[in-house]
C-alpha cells in the first residue's frame, strides 16, 4: 500500500468531502478501491501544466480513458473544457472502434494500453496532422506505442508517457521512443520534489521508494487535509535531482532461487513474444525458497495470434531472459480480470478459475 510520511502527532479528524471535491477511486489493483478526493484547482492546474509542458494548442482530443478515473477526467474533460475543444470520448465505444481523426487538426490522444494497436491503423491519417500528441498512463508503454513512434519519425506526431497515481496525480514524464531504443529516465515535473531516501543514499546503488512532495496531492476519505508527502509502493533509482529510472513496484519485485526477478519484465518479455496472450504474474509464498511466482495466461481479446501453452511460455523466457527462474506454476485461464485503465485485478485473479495449471 502507498502511505504518507509517518509522524508522531495524532492526525486530525477526517473532513467531509466538500461539494466542490470531485472523488476517483483507486484501481483495486491490490484490494478495495479506496476513494481520494480533488478540489477543482488542482484538477485545472495539473491539466494545465502537462497542457503546457507536452502537449501545445490542440484543436481536438480524443479520450480512450474512462472520465471516472483522474487521468481521463483530466484529459478528457477538464483540458477540452479549458481549452475550449471538442472531445470525442472513445472510451465509450467498442475498444476496437478506429477513432474519427479530424484532417488538419492539431489532435490530442488520451491512451491506454488497448489504445495503440488502433493507432497502428492509422498511420497515414495521423503523419498527415500538423500535430498528434499521444499521452499515455496507467502502465509501461507497450511495444505497439514504440512500433506507432518509430512509424512516425519525421512527422507531427509525438508520444509522452506520465507516472503517477490517484493519490498523487502525474508526478514525472518521459518521451515513448521508437522501437529498438531506450525511453531513457523519467523527469519529474516541476511542481514535484523527489524526497531523499538517506538509507538509499549509503548505498552504492540507491535505490529507494517513489516518495514525493506536491501540491497536486489527493486527500483521503479518511483525511482532514492532504498529506504533506506520499510514499508509493514504487521503487526507483535517482539520476541527480530531477530524473530517476523506475525499477517497478516493490510488490513487483520477488527473489527466485536467489535471483532477482522483477515480474513486470516477465510479463512484458512473454506479451512481446505472444501477443495472443494476456500475461499477469503474481508473487506467491514458497515453502522452500521463501518466496516464487506464478503466472495466468489467457487469451488475449482480439489478439494477434492464438494463445501457446505453458511449454512455449518457458522457452521465451529461456531465449528472453536468460538466467531468471521460470515461474513456478503457469497456469491457463479464461481471462485476466483488470480495470478499465488495463491494471490487473490481484483479489479476483487469486480467485480460483477455470483453466489448467502447469
Amino acid at each position: 500500500m502507498s502511505e504518507p510520511a509517518t509522524t508522531d502527532r495524532p492526525r486530525p479528524a477526517p473532513r467531509a468531502q466538500t461539494e466542490a471535491e470531485a472523488a476517483f477511486e483507486t484501481s483495486g489493483h491490490t484490494g478495495t478501491p479506496v476513494s481520494w478526493w480533488r478540489g477543482p484547482d488542482q484538477l485545472t492546474y495539473e491539466a494545465a501544466l502537462v497542457a503546457d509542458l507536452l502537449v501545445g494548442e490542440i484543436d481536438h482530443v480524443i479520450n480512450f480513458a474512462p472520465t471516472r478515473h483522474l487521468y481521463g477526467h483530466l484529459f478528457g474533460e477538464v483540458l477540452p473544457a479549458t481549452r475550449g475543444v471538442d472531445v470525442h470520448h472513445a472510451w465509450r465505444h467498442a475498444v476496437t472502434e478506429v477513432p474519427p481523426l479530424r484532417p488538419g487538426a492539431r489532435t490530442l490522444l488520451v491512451c491506454l494500453p488497448s489504445t495503440w494497436p488502433l493507432l497502428r491503423r492509422l498511420l497515414t491519417p495521423l503523419g498527415a496532422l500538423p500535430r498528434a500528441v499521444a499521452l499515455h498512463s496507467t502502465a509501461a508503454a507497450p511495444e505497439a506505442a514504440k512500433e506507432v513512434v518509430h512509424a512516425l519519425r519525421g512527422t507531427g506526431f509525438t508520444a509522452h508517457a506520465l507516472l503517477g497515481s490517484t493519490e498523487t496525480g502525474a508526478v514525472a514524464h518521459r518521451p515513448i521512443a521508437p522501437a529498438g531504443t531506450d525511453d531513457g529516465p523519467w523527469r519529474l515535473l516541476p511542481d514535484v520534489v523527489l524526497v531523499p531516501d538517506l538509507r538509499a543514499a549509503r548505498t552504492a546503488d540507491p535505490v529507494q521508494p517513489l516518495h514525493v512532495i506536491s501540491p497536486r496531492l489527493g486527500r483521503r476519505h479518511d483525511m482532514a487535509e492532504p498529506p504533506a508527502s506520499w510514499r508509493t509502493t514504487d521503487l526507483v533509482r535517482r539520476r541527480g535531482l530531477r530524473e530517476f529510472d523506475h525499477l517497478g513496484r516493490s510488490s513487483r519485485l520477488v527473489k527466485a532461487n536467489g535471483v532477482r526477478v522483477w515480474l513486470d519484465e516477465v510479463e512484458s518479455a512473454v506479451a512481446e513474444a505472444l501477443p495472443g496472450l494476456d500475461v499477469a504474474c503474481l508473487p506467491v509464498p514458497d515453502g522452500v525458497r521463501g518466496e516464487h511466482y506464478e503466472m495466468y495466461c489467457a487469451p488475449r481479446p482480439h489478439g494477434d495470434t492464438a494463445p501457446e501453452g505453458p511449454r512455449t511460455v518457458h522457452g521465451v523466457l529461456a531465449r528472453r531472459l536468460p538466467g531468471v527462474p521460470g515461474p513456478r506454476a503457469v497456469h491457463l485461464v479464461d481471462r485476466i480480470p483488470r480495470s478499465p485503465l488495463g491494471k490487473v485485478r490481484i483479489p479476483e485473479l487469486r480467485v480460483p478459475v477455470s483453466g489448467k495449471t502447469a
